[in-house]
């Protein structure tokens, strides 16, 4: 058994790959690590370089090459098939590891029975470094802790999970190319019984231009956006601690029938989209909202993350979409 198995989805990532796995292959402790690297269908040289990777290391890395594209979610479901490793990373194909993350994150979490351990993580577009996984987050989870690491975000990469806790909690991706790590890591919050971080940045988040997150086509941002609301709300609401957790679960909830709602009017501004079907859309969105959130806009997570403007433009969808396209016609 290796002590850390790494997953790292790759689609038409001939200009990043190099780099990254370099930095893996670079690894402290990469004699204990081995690499899945998951081809979906690239069209590019993707494989080629990937391939010679593998060559090199035949012991540490596999190639795995599917054959249709189905996003970075199943990849990664696919990769869990044949990881072997006792904590299992997640790495972006367009980003990069610094030579100790492994090693230390590995080591915490063998110090302290960790199901997760996480480290800080630099974001090259913004400049910005930061431990999502702050002290006070850290130790056995309760509702507090679990709802302020909800509420805090953060990222999957930055991570380690142990194997056997996602194997027998059931925890997998949904198949989708947008947000589908986002109910993922929700549900690693609620399930895990102990995290812990490593107070040093381990990992470089690219952001690239070409993103499948930078999706701009408003129906795939929509199915994107819906699908994650309604997993969010399938997976936890049943949770029997659900309440003590709800505001948090509903400001992520809220948050993203904000980000809906703009991207819709945004698509009117612009002219791309015709004032009927994104009524049809703000009509849904109003629905889906008004099924899954119980609570108001006075949720102290929202009071202090969302600003008052989008908390008003979702006042005026819950009152009246059509009122609200209007206003964007009259320039309001």
């Amino acid at each position: 058994m290796k002590k850390v198995s790494v997953i790292v989805p790759m689609y038409n990532s001939e200009n990043t790959i190099d780099e990254c796995l370099m930095s893996l292959t670079s690894q402290s402790i990469f004699n204990d690590m081995e690499l899945l690297i998951v081809d979906d269908c690239s069209k590019d040289n993707s494989v080629l370089k990937a391939a010679a990777f593998e060559e090199r290391y035949p012991d540490n890395i596999m190639l795995i090459k599917l054959s249709e594209n189905g996003g970075p979610g199943r990849a990664r479901n696919i990769a869990m098939e044949y990881a072997q490793g006792e904590y299992i990373g997640f790495v972006d194909s367009d980003d990069a590891v610094v030579p100790v993350m492994y090693e230390h994150l590995y080591e915490e979490a063998v110090r302290c029975g960790a199901d997760v351990v996480d480290g800080g993580i630099y974001e090259q577009n913004t400049d910005n470094a930061i431990v999502y996984t702050s002290d006070d987050l850290s130790g056995k989870p309760d509702n507090e802790k679990i709802s302020r690491l909800i509420v805090s975000g953060g990222y999957i990469c930055s991570k380690i999970f142990r194997r056997e806790f996602l194997i027998s909690e059931g925890i997998s991706f949904r198949e989708e190319y947008v947000l589908e790590d986002l109910d993922y890591i929700l549900e690693v919050f609620c399930k895990m019984k102990m995290i812990s971080n490593v107070k040093e940045i381990v990992y470089v988040y690219r952001d690239s231009g070409d993103s499948l997150s930078k999706t701009v086509d408003v129906d795939k941002y929509l199915h994107s956006t819906v699908t994650a609301m309604r997993s969010m709300h399938e997976k936890l609401f049943s949770l029997p601690f659900y309440e003590g957790i709800r505001e948090a679960v509903e400001y992520v909830l809220v948050q993203l029938y904000s980000f809906s709602i703009n991207v819709c009017l945004k698509a009117i501004r612009e002219g791309t989209q015709s004032k009927e079907k994104t009524l049809d859309s703000l009509r849904d969105l109003k629905a889906l909202k008004r099924m899954l959130v119980k609570g108001d806009y006075d949720n102290r997570f929202i009071l202090d993350k969302i600003g008052r403007i989008d908390i008003e433009i979702m006042q005026q969808n819950d009152d009246d979409p059509e009122r609200l396209i209007a206003r964007i016609g009259e320039g309001v």
